[in-house]
């Protein structure tokens, strides 16, 4: 396994004085070309990984800042747990419109850009989430919250393969586990937050403007729009060699925005953990997830995407198997579990929805394929409220371990992919 990819690229060339003329980049074809292109833009990729990493990392920062206060505003608000699942639809719906919409700006506005308008929308409407004094409006500012962060989702990740084509191999999962660290960096902030008893207006007012002032700043190395490729169209579905990996990005981004949406929930009501437990819950699923997408890019080198994903499927079974247990340590550990599990199943997805066809734009496939995870995210949280409601929250969970299992089905039937060293997945 090459863990080179995942030191600092000061720390590389320093090593070996490699810098941004790898000549291994000249062997990739039409991805030389693209680095090519980058380079002679106002951000070097070395420059846009860092920055496209900061971004990735606020991304998943402000959303945990969300959710380790889910049971404090549904405390303040008197809402159920079917209340709340109700009111996480906005976050769903939201997240999909930004999700279409990015796909759509981005063909014409570049992703920098993009990234800048929705960093606006998803820090002011964490701020204004405060504000909602019922169940209306609450549902009104999450769907808000929701689109500011499907804007900043498919134009990072579009970032992310226009950077990665500038690499040897594939980084993409290294992207995605920034967002699980700052997932992690926020559900400790969070944490301190509750310890200290502030408030949830305070907490979110203080994070909100300083991750909006950082992810401003960072956003100058972002690669600008590339006109000298033709964007093609805004929207696309996935193309059939794709479609079976959509499936089960809605298969693990279902079970994902369980982890996300209902960790603290589940920790403090169903296993009696306390207030700060609960909310090292949530932390736990983001460090493993971290964890799991910086092994994810050598894992699938090491033994083939396929086996892979069936084998980080099982570990997401044995997690959930943990979590239901209902034991504030058990459980507390059976989320950590879970997201080294789910890790980098969409990644995997996401790299080859960007890279199958390199003379193609990345925009469009990347909106088509992160709608259809995101999906799963969005319908994931609300079934499992509306599943509670009826029964308990532990028997909400059981879907997801029947997800677990539908996707080691559903992976018998892709088609293999082949990968090298240097080059993107395609259908082999």
């Amino acid at each position: 396994m090459d863990f080179r990819r995942y030191l600092p690229d000061s720390v590389i060339d320093l090593c070996d004085r490699r810098g941004d003329t790898d000549p291994s980049t000249t062997e990739r074809g039409s991805d030389s070309r693209e680095s090519d292109r980058t380079r002679s833009m106002d951000g070097t990729p070395r420059q846009a990984r860092i920055a496209n990493s900061i971004i990735f990392s606020i991304l998943g920062a402000v959303f945990a800042t969300w959710a380790v206060r889910i049971p404090a505003i549904s405390a303040t608000l008197s809402l159920s747990e079917g209340d709340i699942g109700l009111a996480l639809l906005g976050l769903a719906v939201g997240s999909i419109i930004g999700l279409v919409t990015s796909g759509v700006v981005v063909s014409h506005y570049g992703g920098r850009k993009v990234i800048r308008a929705g960093l606006i929308v998803y820090t002011l409407a964490l701020l204004l989430i405060t504000a909602a004094g019922g169940f209306f409006l609450l549902g009104g500012m999450l769907l808000v919250f929701g689109f500011g962060k499907g804007l900043i989702d498919v134009a990072a990740n579009a970032q992310g393969v226009r950077i990665e084509r500038s690499y040897p191999g594939q980084i993409m999962g290294s992207f995605h586990a920034l967002f699980s660290g700052g997932g992690l960096l926020g559900a400790g902030l969070g944490a301190i937050a509750t310890s200290l008893g502030l408030s949830v207006r305070t907490h979110f007012a203080l994070m909100g403007i300083a991750f909006l002032l950082i992810g401003f700043t960072a956003s100058v190395w972002l690669l600008p729009k590339d006109t000298s490729v033709d964007t093609g169209p805004a929207v696309s579905l996935p193309s059939r060699e794709l479609a079976g990996f959509c499936v089960l990005g809605f298969c693990a981004l279902f079970i994902e925005g369980v982890g996300n949406d209902w960790s603290a929930v589940f920790l403090e009501t169903s296993a009696s953990a306390s207030a700060t437990v609960a909310a090292l819950g949530f932390g736990a699923f983001s460090l493993m997830m971290m964890v799991g997408r910086f092994l994810a890019d050598s894992a699938v080198e090491w033994i083939g995407p396929k086996r892979f994903i069936r084998l980080a499927a099982v570990v997401a079974a044995l997690g959930i198997t943990l979590t239901l247990l209902a034991r504030p340590i058990v459980s507390l550990v059976g989320f950590g579990v879970l997201g080294l599990g789910l890790a980098g199943i969409m990644p995997v997805s996401l790299s080859i929805a960007g890279n199958h066809d390199p003379d193609s734009p990345a925009e469009p496939a990347i909106a088509a394929v992160s709608t259809a995870g995101y999906a799963g995210f969005a319908v994931g949280p609300v079934a499992i409220g509306l599943i509670a409601e009826a029964s308990s929250l532990r028997a909400a969970f059981v879907p997801a371990f029947g997800l677990t299992a539908l996707i080691i089905v559903l992976t018998g039937l892709l088609p293999t992919v082949a990968r090298t060293a240097g080059d993107g997945e395609t259908p082999a």
